[in-house]
């Protein structure tokens, strides 16, 4: 018998992306309106090892001003009438002063985690909540799926409510995942997985077979406009995450272990609606 589960992530907003404990990590957990030596942000075994510390994207805010640097409200432009101004989400003079955000699954819609072998678990409802760590980071992930089955069964993480599954808590960063003609045309991407990479992302069990869920979901994030809600759409096909990787690295795959079989690539297919504590931009070209 085969068969997958699924989750969030966020996002996003995805989006979704480093800390994901209590207990600060130099690697994993950014303090509020500070910026971290580089090392401690881009540990090569936690973190894109394309993106660079000063490179983009990046999480902030486009704000109105006299004697900007940027002509739109995107922060994207420069050259006559600059009249807006960027703000990094972390050690800038203006941060964010609210750095959590929500997610609840689109109303009409459900959560689909579809494996290779085309085994698959669908839940009808669902959220997460996490923060913003870093310019360039998520953290303290934590996605609740509910009315989540497979083959006629309730598909449960232990000690939760019947039909629930629990994440465990993630952490995640953002990158390209498609190059564009020019920077504000590249797509960019959160990618999400359990804190340092390494355990599950989600334990659970459907009519008495056990499920282990690891590896990392990237989701496509809407660059360069400052939004307090916005919708975040998770994409698979034939149980392959859309994208797998961004650019310049190597595939960074969502598995599954079903029972006692092998580990095999799954994907997700979720739409949810990010809401963030106060408006925040992914800016692809600063």
């Amino acid at each position: 018998m085969q068969m997958t589960r699924h989750w969030l992530l966020l996002a996003l907003v995805s989006l979704i992306i480093v800390a994901g404990s209590t207990t600060a990590n130099a690697s994993t957990l950014v303090e509020h309106n500070a910026i971290p030596e580089a090392g401690q942000r881009w540990n090569a075994d936690t973190f894109s090892r394309s993106l660079e510390p000063s490179a983009p994207p990046e999480f902030g805010t486009c704000v109105k001003t006299v004697g900007g640097k940027y002509t739109d409200s995107g922060c994207t432009g420069t050259g006559a009438g600059k009249n807006y101004e960027w703000y990094a989400a972390f050690g800038s003079s203006h941060p964010l002063e609210n750095v959590g955000f929500s997610t609840t699954l689109k109303e009409g819609t459900t959560a689909l985690l579809e494996s290779v072998s085309k085994a698959q678990i669908v839940c009808e409802g669902g959220g997460s909540t996490g923060e913003y760590t870093g310019n360039k980071t998520l953290g303290k992930v934590v996605a609740t799926f509910t009315n989540c089955s497979a083959f006629g069964y309730a598909c449960t993480t232990p000690s939760a409510a019947t039909g629930t599954i629990v994440t465990t808590t993630l952490e995640g960063i953002i990158g390209v995942e498609e190059v564009g003609a020019e920077p504000s045309a590249n797509k960019i991407g959160q990618d999400l997985f359990p804190v340092g990479h390494t355990g599950a992302i989600a334990e659970f069990a459907c009519g008495g077979v056990p499920l282990s869920i690891s590896g990392s979901v990237i989701t496509p994030v809407t660059a360069n406009a400052m939004k307090l809600t916005t919708q975040v759409k998770t994409k698979q096909l034939k149980g392959k995450q859309k994208p797998e990787n961004f650019v310049g690295e190597t595939p960074d795959l969502l598995m599954a272990i079903i029972g006692e079989g092998s580990p095999e690539q799954a994907g997700e297919t979720l739409t949810s609606v990010q809401t963030n504590e106060e408006k925040v931009e992914v800016n692809s070209v600063l």
